[in-house]
Formats: structure tokens, sequence, C-alpha cells
């Protein structure tokens, strides 16, 4: 469980928070038919493998993988080395009977990323984000917009464990007052194959047409890493909010009071995690029916319960969420996001 900074300030007497943390995991359970005995092959059998692997100092090793079989009760092991390894030396290596080992005549293998909006990315200078929409950028590569509070400059950006890219390869500057937001490239990506024309919700993936302007009474939705996808209504246009500032639990100035200009407003309900998510025109029914994008989500009203911030509809309150507007119209007054292309699907 990711615990960050909650940044909350006081609007006519509610709370509300810039979403830059609150990114959780949880583990399931599983059962097999080996769980009447007890298995040699567990997490610690695993570990004692892999650092004898890593000590071994193995000629020509270029990556390697150690994980648990637990029908067989065994330690599989995978060698990557590119010109082959001979038997002798595989002879050599002391893993144990109870150790399987492959040679692969391969480099160590790569990250497989097909991001889409709504991913979550982390590790980007405070805590967990929402990845936003697919961008193309002026110097060729692709890349998403996603909320400015959600990372510092040079900061490298990850989607789950993986490096996709940073602040500083884009070329662009990201921005935490009067705006907030951010963009940031895929490492090595100058093709738009990597980057797909779409965004993730709960009912599957949606192909991004286009953008449409937000008008109050627009039903819409959000996808972000905590509260999955909620929809409900814009309710006001060209909002200004102020963000009070953020200190730790030492009084530690963490973030300044921040003034963020020219919002949205809507009722969708968002929690801590939920930043830089998109926010999109709600789709018909069923997955692949296609959506505009609107907005990337910045901030909402959150509610201490149990310990935890939620969306005030979780308490019987209302739902109060902040979002910065796209545009199709180039102008830097009321698009921050003029410098980049939004990836369309045909």
């Amino acid at each position: 469980m990711g615990i960050g900074l909650l940044t909350v300030i006081g609007i006519a007497g509610v709370s509300v928070a810039t979403e830059e943390n609150g990114t959780a995991s949880s583990a399931g359970t599983a059962s097999n038919a080996n769980t009447a005995r007890t298995l040699a092959a567990d997490s610690g059998r695993r570990d004692e493998v892999f650092e004898l692997v890593e000590a071994a100092n193995i000629p020509g090793l270029d990556g390697f993988s150690v994980g648990i079989d637990p029908v067989a009760d065994r330690i599989g092991v995978s060698l990557f080395v590119p010109k082959g390894l001979p038997d002798a030396v595989t002879g050599t290596l002391k893993l144990g009977d109870d150790v399987t080992v492959t040679v692969e005549k391969s480099t160590a293998p790569q990250p497989n990323i097909d991001v889409s909006g709504g991913a979550g990315i982390g590790n980007v200078g405070f805590a967990g984000c929402t990845a936003g929409f697919p961008v193309g950028l002026a110097n060729g590569k692709s890349g998403f917009v996603t909320a400015g509070h959600c990372f510092d400059a040079a900061t490298p950006v990850t989607q789950q464990t993986v490096r996709i890219g940073s602040v500083a390869a884009t070329g662009f500057e990201f921005n935490y007052g009067p705006s907030d937001h951010g963009v940031y490239s895929l490492d090595n990506s100058t093709d738009t194959d990597r980057v797909l024309p779409q965004v993730i919700a709960d009912d599957g993936a949606h192909p991004v047409k286009g953008i449409t302007p937000p008008t109050v009474g627009m039903d819409v939705c959000k996808h972000g890493i905590t509260t999955g996808t909620t929809c409900g209504k814009v309710t006001l246009l060209n909002t200004r909010v102020t963000y009070a500032q953020v200190t730790d639990e030492t009084g530690r100035l963490i973030r300044p009071s921040t003034q963020i200009n020219n919002v949205i407003q809507s009722n969708l309900c968002t929690e801590p995690g939920d930043s830089g998510g998109p926010v999109f025109t709600q789709p018909a029914a069923g997955s692949n029916t296609p959506v505009n994008a609107v907005a990337v989500h910045s901030g909402g009203l959150t509610v201490k319960q149990n310990g935890k911030s939620v969306c005030g509809e979780k308490v019987g309150s209302t739902n109060i969420a902040y979002h910065v507007p796209l545009s199709d119209t180039p102008a830097k007054s009321t698009n921050p996001f003029d410098d980049v292309f939004l990836k369309v699907s045909s």
C-alpha cells in the first residue's frame, strides 16, 4: 500500500485534495493440489537460488530469472546467454537438485509495453498517478499527458515497474500552477506502435476519436487507478481553485499554496491516485465503443473514512472534482497541451 501526501484546501467548508498518491496493491489467494503438503520450492528458496546465480559470475550472462514450479516442487532458472553456455560451465553451478536450469541463447527479455490512457504510472516524483491520453510530440516521439503535480523534472516515469519515459526527455514544460498539466515521452519511441490511441475503462478499451470541448451538463467519465471508471456530469467551466500548501508530519513544506486556473468542475467520484487520468465522453455500453477526449483529472473532494480519503458519495455527500480541459483550438491561454498531438483511432 503506497501512502503519500494529501493536499487539502478549504473552499466554502469543503476539503479538496490533489490526488498525487494513493496507489494500492492487493494480493489474491490461490489453491492447488499441493496445499496439503509443505513445499520446498517456496519464495525463500527462490531468493536463495537467485542470490547464488547472481554471485556465480557466469561468463557471457546477459540476464536471468528464477521462478517457482509448485506442481513439480522445483525452482526454475532461465539463463540468458547470447553466445550460449558450455555444458561444462552449467555443470559447475551448484544450485541444488531441486533446481532446473534452462540456458537461452539470447539476450535478456525486454519489457513489452502497450500503454493506454488510464494505465497506472508511478515514481513520478511524489507517488502514484494515472496516465492521461496518448499523444504525439513535436520531436516525433510518443507520450502521454497527465497532471503536472504528479511529477517533477528529470524524474523517471514508470508504468507499474517498467520505465517508460521522463519529463526531461519530452522537451516540454510541465506545470503546476497556474495550470496542472504535464507531458512525458516514451523512452526510445520514434513511432506510434507503442502508444495505443485508446483509454481503458472497467468495461474494456475504448478508441479515442477526437476532442470534445466540455459543456455544463455533459455526461463524462474518467478512469483512475484508485476508483476505476466513474461517470457523472460537468457542473462548472473555467473554474479557478486554490490548493493549500502541503507539509509533512514534521511541518516541512512539501508544496506551497498553488492556484489552478481554467479547470472544469464535475460530480465524478475521484480519489488519491486518480490524478492525471483521462476524462472522456460517456461511451455507449460495451467495450470498443468510441469516446472523445475532454480533460485530464487534477483533484477532487475527499473525506476521511476509516483513515482513508474517499470521494463524497461514499459518505453521503457531494462529489466535486476538477479537470484540466483539452482543446482542439491551439491557443496557449486556454489549451496548455497545444504543443502535443492527440493520438486518435482511425
